[in-house]
């Protein structure tokens, strides 16, 4: 018993000590509300081709979006769908919220088109706005073919561009089109509007292209971000423009902090007056609870948001409650008679259905809670989740091996320190006649 009592005092010490590693290396992710950022609802719209938006509609819409959420760097976003059509996007700490909205939520449409020209060479126009302009018509070549998109100076002074690269299916028929159009314009539409037209000296056959239209560096590589996420399958419309600030979420956590610190130090002496020396260890195993949790925060990662933190301090209460019905189980059998060690093995024994089950009803209402919940509270519920998960390891290993190994000390077999007072037996003498 001894032997398996000092495997469990290492393991817990092993554990104590890389929580502790992981809680002064690893930073812990903050969630839009805390550190702040930009927050976008959109919605997808239907159009002549797509008449339905369906879930692979939505599946390559979210993928577009993630893709381009990528380009811009950031840590942790969260991108997920919300009903049937539209989609919420949360990008956490972006220096510039206006070039991130105008990443994610504006739909580029990239195609390159030819001229169609009049039996006599020139090329067909048409009247627009009173004023005749080129008639270009389609080559089927377009964005949805382009495999990557870097950026470059074009040797212009200040000027960029982008340089792309089809996929296979692209570079085949970007060869074809070059090559029925040597000494031609090839026009380089985007979103609607012709910004270049080079002349094809030769045909193309390397599945690259240069796209220039007199961008700055800046432009330049948000259209390439956008290039390489691929094109939206359909339109989609601003819902939701919200750029938070990250002073009042500081402010929130200063106070969620303050709270959480109040209420750990509350438990903390509510246990000690109640319980004594079995409250006094199970205050180190709330210590140790607090640790581990605050590692595996840290370790799967975690985006931490307020809520999240509201379910942080929630779980400490609750990281308590087994280590109540553990001791009052205790004690009763201590004021049956029992001795110190058999009446803490009942004490735990009896008590552990009830904390199952008690545990398991939380955890069934935090996976509902994650799976049809949003962003903020899909946080509560895996804080409060894990919490509840590492307080079954601390209230029925580290509190267990630790009472185990001091009761086995002569001092600390005296059942006044589990608050029972000791029964005093009353000798009865007969009276005779």
């Amino acid at each position: 018993m001894l032997s398996s009592q000092r495997i469990l005092l290492l393991f817990i010490l092993a554990v104590v000590m890389g929580s502790l590693f992981v809680s002064f290396t690893k930073p812990i992710q903050e969630g839009l509300d805390i550190q702040g950022g930009v927050r976008l609802v959109l919605e997808a719209q239907p159009t002549d081709k797509v008449k339905e938006i369906n879930q692979n509609v939505m599946k390559s819409v979210i993928s577009v979006v993630r893709n381009r959420v990528d380009g811009l760097g950031v840590a942790e976003p969260l991108i997920q769908q919300k009903g049937e059509k539209q989609v919420i996007v949360e990008i956490p700490s972006v220096k510039d919220p206006q070039e991130a909205i105008r990443i994610v939520g504006e739909t580029t449409e990239l195609k390159f088109k030819e001229q169609l020209l009049l039996e006599d060479g020139k090329p067909k126009t048409i009247v627009k706005n009173g004023k005749p302009e080129i008639f270009w018509r389609e080559t089927g070549l377009d964005g949805f073919m382009i495999k990557d998109a870097i950026t470059q100076p074009n040797g212009m002074g200040s000027q960029w561009a982008v340089t792309i690269s089809f996929n296979s299916e692209g570079q085949k028929l970007f060869g074809d089109i070059t090559t029925r159009l040597v000494g031609k314009p090839l026009g380089i539409e985007l979103d609607g509007r012709i910004i270049s037209a080079p002349n094809v000296n030769e045909p193309i056959t390397g599945g690259s292209a240069t796209i220039s239209g007199n961008f700055t560096a800046k432009e330049a590589q948000e259209l390439a971000i956008k290039l390489k996420a691929g094109q939206f399958p359909v339109p989609l419309k601003m819902v939701e423009n919200r750029t938070v600030g990250p002073t009042l979420g500081q402010d929130a956590v200063e106070k969620s902090m303050i709270a959480g610190a109040l209420g750990l130090g509350a438990v903390i002496i509510f246990m000690f007056f109640n319980y004594r020396f079995p409250g006094l260890v199970a205050d180190m195993a709330l210590i140790i609870y607090t640790l581990i949790s605050i590692a595996v925060f840290k370790l799967v990662p975690i985006t931490l948001t307020v809520p999240g933190i509201a379910g942080f301090i929630l779980s400490i209460g609750m990281a308590v409650d087994a280590n109540i019905l553990i001791f009052e189980r205790t004690k009763e059998e201590l004021r049956a008679g029992r001795s110190i060690y058999n009446a803490l093995e009942a004490g735990f024994e009896r008590a552990f259905p009830s904390i199952f089950d008690s545990n398991i009803t939380t955890l069934i209402s935090c996976g509902v809670l994650f799976y049809f919940g949003t962003g903020l509270i899909r946080g509560f519920a895996l804080t409060l989740g894990i919490g509840v998960l590492v307080s079954m390891f601390t209230a029925i290993t580290v509190t267990r091996t630790f009472l185990r190994v001091l009761i086995t000390i002569k001092r600390f077999k005296n059942p006044a320190l589990f608050g029972i007072k000791p029964v005093i037996k009353k000798e009865v003498s007969a009276a005779t006649n």
